[in-house]
C-alpha cells in the first residue's frame, strides 16, 4: 500500500511550514502549498524562518499558490485589469483543486483553501485563534462558511482560550481539541553563555503587536498600555530599568504619545518594524523577562518561543482552564491588570526567582512541544482519521 500523501495549505505566520518541516523529517510524505500573497507578509514567508529557503534550493515539498497564471495570449485580449485578475483566481482555483484532489489528507490552516470541502477528500482544520472564536460565530455568509469548514472536518485543532473554547462549545464541535504544535526547540534553545543578570537591572522584552486603543466589543487586543503603565511604576519606584519593544501595530502613534505622558522615554528602546526569527531568539535569551499580551486569556508564539529559550514570560493566561489539558499548566507569570504586572515585575527583580522560572518553562516546553514529541503525536492522530499509519 502506497504511503499517505498530506497536503497542508496555508501559512499564517509560518505555522504549517513548520509542521510540515517536522512532519517530513519524521519521515511523512507532506506538502506545504503557500500561497503568494502569503509571502508579501514577512511573518508568513518561510523566509523569515530559513533565510534562503526560496531563494537558493527550495524543497520541492513547499509549493507556491501562483495568482498570476492567465496564459499571456489570453491575458493581451482580457479587456481590463479587473478581468484579468477574475480570470486569474478562477485558473489559480482549479489547478489547485485538480492538484490538492491527488492527496489522502488536506490539513487546512486558517480556513485555508475556502473551497476545502468541495474536494470530497478528508481535512482537518487548524484554527489560528480568530477565524475560530471570532469570524466562525459571526452571523454573517462568511461566517456560516466558516462554522461550517470546522463543523464538516473530521478533526480541529485549537488553542485553548476562553474564547475558542466558548466558540467550540456554540458550534457544538464534537471533534475538537486543543493543538500542540510543534517547537523548533533546537533553534529557540536558552543560550549558551546567558546574560549575568543584576538585581538591581530589568530588561524586559516586549515584541507583541501595539495594539490596545481599539477595545471595541469582539477585538481581542494585547493590552500594550498596562505594561507601559506598569513599567513606569516600576522606573519610579527606583529601579533602574529597560523595556525593548517592537514598534509595529495600529497603536504606533498611540504608543509614543503614551511613552512621553509616562516620561520613559528615557527608559525605552522601540525597535522600527518586525524583527527577524534570530533577532527574537536572541532578544528572548538576553531578556531578563519576556511580556506577552495582557488582554486575552491565550498564549501562542511569543510565549511558546520564549519559553523555549528559557525565559520566564509575564502573560495573560487563564491557568485553571489551560491546565485542564496539561498535566500542569504553563509557568508562566499569569497577570492581566496593571497592578498585577507591576507586582509581577517586583517579583522577578530577584535573579534566583527568574532563573527558576526560566528552567521550568524550557522543561515544560521540551515535555509537551517539543519538536519530536508533537509531531509524532500528531502523526498518530492523522493516522488514526485515515485509518492506517503514515509512515
Amino acid at each position: 500500500m502506497a504511503q499517505p500523501k498530506i497536503a497542508l495549505v496555508g501559512n499564517l505566520a509560518n505555522l504549517a511550514y513548520e509542521v510540515c518541516k517536522f512532519l517530513r523529517r519524521q519521515g511523512v510524505y507532506a506538502d506545504l502549498f503557500v500561497y503568494e500573497h502569503e509571502l508579501a507578509q514577512r511573518t508568513s514567508n518561510p523566509e523569515n524562518h530559513d533565510p534562503g529557503v526560496l531563494r537558493d534550493n527550495p524543497p520541492a515539498w513547499l509549493k507556491i499558490v501562483n495568482a498570476n497564471i492567465l496564459p499571456a495570449p489570453i491575458r493581451a485580449i482580457v479587456p481590463n485589469a479587473k478581468a484579468q485578475r477574475f480570470a486569474d483566481r478562477v485558473l489559480s482555483k482549479r489547478r489547485l483543486k485538480t492538484t490538492l484532489r491527488e492527496y489522502d489528507l488536506i490539513a487546512s490552516f486558517c480556513l485555508a483553501p475556502w473551497f476545502v470541502q468541495s474536494l470530497h477528500r478528508p481535512y482537518v482544520s487548524f484554527s489560528t485563534g480568530s477565524d475560530l472564536r471570532e469570524l466562525a460565530v459571526e452571523n454573517s455568509a462568511k461566517g456560516h462558511h466558516a462554522a461550517s469548514i470546522f463543523q464538516h472536518a473530521q478533526l480541529v485543532f485549537f488553542g485553548v482560550d476562553p474564547g475558542s473554547l466558548e466558540a467550540v462549545r456554540r458550534l457544538g464541535l464534537k471533534n475538537a481539541i486543543p493543538h500542540r504544535l510543534p517547537m523548533d526547540t533546537d533553534f529557540f534553545s536558552p543560550a549558551k553563555q546567558p546574560r549575568m543578570p543584576s538585581e538591581n537591572e530589568m530588561v524586559i522584552f516586549h515584541p507583541a503587536n501595539l495594539d490596545w486603543t481599539d477595545r471595541s466589543s469582539g477585538r481581542w487586543t494585547k493590552g500594550n498600555d498596562k505594561l507601559f503603565r506598569a513599567f513606569a511604576r516600576l522606573v519610579g519606584d527606583g529601579t533602574r530599568s529597560k523595556l525593548i519593544y517592537l514598534e509595529r501595530g495600529p497603536d504606533v502613534d498611540a504608543t509614543r504619545r503614551l511613552v512621553k505622558e509616562l516620561e520613559i522615554e528615557s527608559h525605552v528602546v522601540p525597535y522600527k518594524g518586525d524583527m527577524t526569527r534570530a533577532q527574537l531568539r536572541d532578544n528572548y535569551c538576553s531578556a531578563d523577562i519576556v511580556a506577552d499580551q495582557f488582554s486575552t486569556a491565550a498564549f501562542g508564539q511569543i510565549t511558546m518561543e520564549a519559553m523555549s529559550c528559557g525565559s520566564p514570560v509575564m502573560v495573560n493566561m487563564d491557568l485553571r482552564t489551560v491546565g485542564r489539558f496539561y498535566e500542569e499548566p504553563p509557568p508562566v507569570l499569569a497577570c492581566s491588570t496593571e497592578e498585577e504586572i507591576h507586582s509581577q515585575l517586583k517579583l522577578a527583580l530577584m535573579p534566583d526567582q527568574r532563573a527558576m522560572m526560566g528552567n521550568r518553562a524550557r522543561e515544560w516546553v521540551m515535555k509537551y512541544h517539543d519538536w519530536k514529541v508533537a509531531t509524532n503525536r500528531l502523526v498518530l492522530q492523522l493516522g488514526n482519521i485515515l485509518g492506517r499509519p503514515l509512515l
